[in-house]
């Protein structure tokens, strides 16, 4: 099956070349191309009463378009340390997509909280984007975090729902509609490291999609 978009195909095709997809694929791309408004998003897959953690006092301010939503459940634990990774392991989703939208591999906040191979990865996708001439539209989720922590270092498997999220011409502004696959739902596993300032910076992220437990 083709990949669902060229944000999707370059991600997968960069990291497993990195070995770190153990899977990619997604629905095919529809032949109608829609117009500059993407198609209506509907309720995250899952919900929190817990704030985001772009809503957290103090959090960085991420500067996303009109048309592109980035939804993160808290997942908070109760336990200091751990909803510490998660925020940002949050606040590196939101950094990453802030960096994709502009096309902007160098930007302060996604280099801060992206590092090593998740650095690489990102980064030679953007370039990918900017080749293709695309960029995106619509609506990510992310929900079921969970955390481990060993010393310095911690583990975060997370859900991705990516179903609403399209390609959009950079030209034209027309966003490419897609074909609903099981695909779209994503397990990932990131590997975080604490650095100097005590910041948690994603270093590694490996990825399944169609997996079970991401589906509603």
């Amino acid at each position: 099956m083709a990949p669902r978009t060229t944000f999707a195909a370059a991600a997968c095709t960069v990291a497993a070349a990195a070995l770190f997809l153990t899977a990619c694929g997604g629905g095919s791309h529809d032949d109608k191309i829609a117009a500059t408004t993407p198609a209506s998003t509907p309720p995250p897959t899952t919900t929190s009463s817990s704030p985001t953690p772009t809503t957290a006092p103090g959090a960085p301010t991420f500067d996303f378009p009109s048309d592109v939503k980035i939804t993160i459940d808290a997942d908070t634990t109760g336990d200091k340390t751990k909803d510490a990774i998660l925020r940002d392991q949050g606040y590196g989703l939101d950094a990453t997509y802030v960096a994709v939208t502009k096309l902007d591999k160098n930007l302060p906040l996604f280099t801060t909280y992206m590092s090593e191979s998740a650095l690489e990865t990102w980064s030679e996708t953007i370039d990918a984007l900017k080749k293709n001439g695309h960029n995106i539209s619509g609506s990510v989720h992310y929900y079921d975090r969970k955390v481990t922590i060993n010393g310095s270092q911690a583990g975060v498997t997370y859900c991705e729902n990516e179903r609403y999220l399209y390609d959009k011409d950079t030209k034209s502004g027309k966003v490419l509609t897609t074909t609903p696959s099981s695909d779209d739902f994503i397990l990932h596993s990131s590997l975080m490291r604490k650095s100097k300032d005590g910041t948690w910076v994603t270093a590694t992220d490996n990825s399944q999609e169609g997996v079970a437990r991401c589906q509603p």
